[in-house]
């Protein structure tokens, strides 16, 4: 079983987070999935960013002209679809924010997705179980990965269960082998984050994860190619 490149918020030490220089970098350097994130401005136009705020200021409260003021370089899903959608599987992963939700998101990023045929090479991913049900309740054919911190590392396949996830998506202190053994008797895909020392991704390649989230994919291109 092949291991998915994927690159965590583009190719991200080689260019800024999240912005469409480091999504088109990561295509030269041989990712085979680019994960970004998902916030809704208060104009509801889906940005790509990935903390809640910026400056104290939460990103729902902003515009879409208002974040650009304050961070220039940050694309919306539209231009990322536009730009990448028919060249690289994508993992879109919904924030939600603690004061501030996003009521509606899972439902526009779900309609963007579909319009453009894209539904089969897009997963779509959160830490919350709450967002990811949202998502299923509107689409049987979506394709789910649950988000594992350390801090909630309880009862993980029964949650992917409950939402009918393909793939568990842990950090990777959690990626034991017994956890990846387990995951994948009960069907369930892995995909660890964010790992970008080579040791660690070879030893996480020996133990079959299906793939790794990295910030440097030309790097894990190699290793993969080793393997």
């Amino acid at each position: 079983m092949s291991c998915i490149n994927i690159a965590h918020r583009g190719a991200s030490r080689d260019a800024p987070e999240n912005t469409l220089e480091a999504f088109e970098l990561a295509v030269e350097q041989g990712a085979q999935m680019i994960e970004t994130d998902l916030h809704l401005t208060a104009d509801a136009q889906v940005a790509l960013y990935h903390d809640d705020d910026i400056d104290g200021t939460p990103v729902g409260d902003l515009s879409l002209a208002a974040l650009r003021e304050r961070l220039p370089g940050a694309p919306t899903l539209l231009e990322l679809l536009d730009g990448f959608g028919g060249r690289i599987a994508l993992n879109l992963e919904f924030k939600r924010p603690q004061a501030n939700a996003y009521p509606g998101l899972e439902a526009i990023a779900l309609r963007e997705i579909e319009s453009r045929g894209l539904l089969e090479q897009t997963l779509f991913s959160c830490f919350y179980d709450g967002v990811l049900a949202t998502l299923r309740g509107l689409s049987n054919e979506a394709r789910i990965g649950l988000l594992v911190s350390p801090r909630a590392p309880v009862a993980i396949e029964q949650r992917a269960n409950v939402i009918a996830a393909e793939a568990i998506h842990p950090e990777r202190g959690l990626a034991t082998r017994e956890l990846i053994e387990s995951a994948h008797h009960r069907g369930f895909q892995v995909n660890v984050y964010t790992v970008d020392d080579p040791d660690e991704q070879r030893a996480l390649v020996a133990l079959g994860v299906d793939g790794i989230f990295t910030n440097i994919p030309a790097q894990l291109r190699d290793i993969l190619g080793e393997a």
